[in-house]
Parts: C-alpha cells; structure tokens; sequence
C-alpha cells in the first residue's frame, strides 16, 4: 500500500518544493556567497531543493521556529530566507517579531520569500478567538494553535518596517500545503499571501 502524497516517510512520494522556494531557486540559482534560512523547514522538501540547486542552507526546525528565539545559536547572516509555513502562526504581533529577528540577520539587501495567512482563507474568524485578526481551530490537526491571518494593509504594513516589498500574491493554497502536516482534516478554502520583499 503507497502512503499517502507528500509523506515524509515515502521519498518517492513527497510533494514538490512548495512554489515560493522554485521562485527563489529561479532569482539565486547558485550565486550567493551567503546561505539561505529556511525557517520552520516542515518535512524538509523545501531545504532539499535548495541544496539540490547548489545553495548552502541552514534549516530551522518547526519547533525552534515557534520558539521565542528561534536562531539563538545561528551566527550565519543570511542572502535569502524561505518561510513556507513558519509565520502563519501565533498572533501578528507575534508573527512580526519573527519576521524582525529573520530581518536583522540579513546581509543588505537579503531577499524574504514567506507566506502570511490571509483575512480571506475560510477559517479567518472560526474556532477560538485570540484576538481580531488571530484564531485557534477547535479540532482537526492544529486544534488549538493560533493562526494570524492579515489583510493586504495590514501585511503591507508589517513587511514595510524592515522590507521593500517586490510581490505580494493572494493565492489559495488548498494543493500546495504539505499533506503531512493535515492528515485528519485536509485544507478547504485555505488562502495565503505568498510575499516576495528585500531588506532595506
């Protein structure tokens, strides 16, 4: 029996690098001297592909991601860093402290390719509530974990304190998530920004 798409234990089966770490291949190739942050690094599909292209990489777990320091111990500054899940979640004040710790380990002009949730994706304002623009699902695989979900004023704003945004797409993102990280309840409606900035 084939184990389900995208399972982490079935090499033949792991889904594609999600399409912001392609896009960020695509900019870099191979021409950095700096390495490249891939924070909150999932089932490591993203980390591969980028070594795969010949970039040197430092991979931060999941759980240090959602730590209050997340790169205590990294000295590395960094060309680039990919973020296909590790800011979604926790409260937007929260999820910009993440984005301000990534932004001071920067060289100059270091490029920031991650998703935020989106005000749009069907489960904004489901499940327990945090605050305005933070909610907790009830059940499923991440009962109880805060999601922060933004608007595009409010994203903007965000990303504009450390970043000079180059794209900012809304996209739904039901085929792209990892299949791994919702077995009980597969998405339905789930939107993200897919966010493109470099630091100023």
């Amino acid at each position: 029996m084939r184990k389900p798409p995208a399972s982490p234990q079935a090499q033949d089966t792991i889904a594609a690098a999600h399409p912001l770490a392609r896009a960020l291949i695509a900019q870099l190739g191979s021409r950095t001297d700096g390495p490249v942050l891939d924070f909150a690094a999932g089932s490591g599909r993203n980390t591969r592909a980028l070594r795969a292209a010949g970039l040197r990489v430092v991979s931060v777990a999941d759980a240090v991601a959602e730590s209050p320091t997340p790169l205590a111990g990294i000295t590395a500054r960094f060309a680039a860093a990919l973020s296909s899940h590790g800011l979604l979640h926790g409260t937007p004040a929260a999820i910009a402290h993440k984005v301000g710790t990534i932004a001071r380990r920067f060289e100059p002009g270091g490029l920031l390719y991650a998703t935020f949730g989106s005000s749009r994706d069907a489960r904004f304002g489901e499940g327990e509530r945090v605050d305005a623009w933070t909610f907790a699902p009830i059940d499923g695989d991440e009962r109880g974990v805060s999601h922060g979900y933004f608007d595009r004023e409010r994203l903007t704003a965000l990303l504009e304190r450390c970043f000079a945004i180059e794209s900012l797409e809304e996209r739904a993102v039901d085929d792209v998530v990892g299949a791994w990280a919702h077995p009980e309840s597969p998405l339905r409606g789930a939107v993200h920004w897919l966010a493109i900035a470099a630091k100023r």
